[in-house]
C-alpha cells in the first residue's frame, strides 16, 4: 500500500517554539504547522484528519492541556481524526482524544539521552506508551546524524510490545547541528529494514525520508520488504493520511 499523508494536516500547540533544540530537528518542523486555531478553516475546506503535536518542555511533555475543550469540541462537531504525537509524557488528553498516539522509541538510552537530552531507558518509554491504547511506534533511522547506533535493538524490543513498527529516515536538515550530515548508508537501511521484516507483521516505511535520488533508491530496495510506503516516488497514494492510522490496525 501507499499513503499520501498530506490528507492529515499537522498542528502544533506551541507555535514554532520547542525547548529541547535537538539536534535533527531545532524546531525547524514546527515552523510548517498550523495552530489549533486554524482548524475550523481546514474542516471546512474538507479535512477531517489531524496530527496533533508541538515543541517539548523541558521533561518531554507537549503541553496539550491549554486545548483541550477547543479540541474536544471539534471533534466531537465534525468527526475528526486525531494523531497525536505525545512526546514522552502521559497526557490524559492525548489518552481521550487520539484516534492513535504516535511515540518514537530508542533501544539506547545513551543515544535518547544525546539526541533529546532525556533521561529515559527503553523501558521506561514503554510503560509510557502502556498508558495509551493504539499507540504506534516509530523509529528514525540514523537519527544520530546519519550513523546507525541503536536500532537494532530498539527493533528487537519492539518486536515484544507490538506487530506494527514505523521506520524512518534520518533527513540532515538545514540549520541544525546535524544540517551538515548525510543520510544514513542506504544498504545499511535495507539491513533494518530486512531485520524488521523478519520481526513485525506490519513494516511502515514512514513520511520522513532524504528526497532526491537517496529517496528513489530507498523506495526501489524496500518495495518488497515493507507492507507501507509513505509519499511513494511519483505517485500520490492509496490512503489519504497519516500511516499511523494504518499502523493502529
Amino acid at each position: 500500500m501507499t499513503v499520501d499523508p498530506s490528507h492529515t494536516i499537522p498542528v502544533s500547540v506551541t507555535g514554532a517554539f520547542c525547548s529541547l533544540n535537538c539536534p535533527h530537528c531545532g524546531a525547524h518542523y514546527l515552523r510548517h504547522m498550523i495552530s489549533v486555531d486554524e482548524i475550523p478553516a481546514l474542516v471546512k475546506k474538507g479535512y477531517r484528519s489531524f496530527l496533533i503535536s508541538g515543541g517539548m518542555l523541558p521533561d518531554g511533555s507537549i503541553p496539550f492541556e491549554k486545548y483541550y475543550e477547543h479540541l474536544k469540541e471539534l471533534k466531537e462537531s465534525h468527526g475528526l481524526l486525531y494523531n497525536f504525537h505525545v512526546g514522552f509524557q502521559k497526557s490524559k488528553v492525548a489518552k481521550e482524544l487520539a484516534d492513535v498516539v504516535s511515540m518514537d522509541f530508542f533501544g539506547d538510552e545513551t543515544v535518547l539521552k544525546s539526541i533529546y537530552g532525556l533521561a529515559l531507558t527503553p523501558q521506561e518509554i514503554l510503560d509510557i506508551a502502556h498508558f495509551y491504547e493504539n499507540v504506534v511506534f516509530h523509529i528514525t533511522v540514523g537519527i544520530t546524524g546519519g550513523k546507525i547506533t541503536h536500532e537494532e535493538k530498539a527493533l528487537e524490543i519492539l518486536s515484544q510490545e507490538t506487530d506494527t513498527v514505523v521506520l524512518n529516515v534520518f533527513i540532515p536538515t538545514p540549520g541544525t547541528k546535524f544540517g551538515k550530515s548525510f543520510p544514513p548508508d542506504l544498504q545499511e537501511v535495507v539491513k533494518l529494514f530486512e531485520k524488521a521484516r523478519k520481526l513485525f507483521k506490519r513494516v511502515i516505511l514512514g513520511c520522513m525520508q532524504p528526497r532526491g535520488e537517496y529517496r528513489k533508491k530507498l523506495q526501489s530496495e524496500l518495495k518488497d520488504l515493507v507492507d507501507v510506503i509513505t509519499k511513494p516516488v511519483g505517485g500520490t497514494g492509496e490512503f489519504k493520511g497519516c500511516c499511523a492510522f494504518i499502523g493502529r490496525g
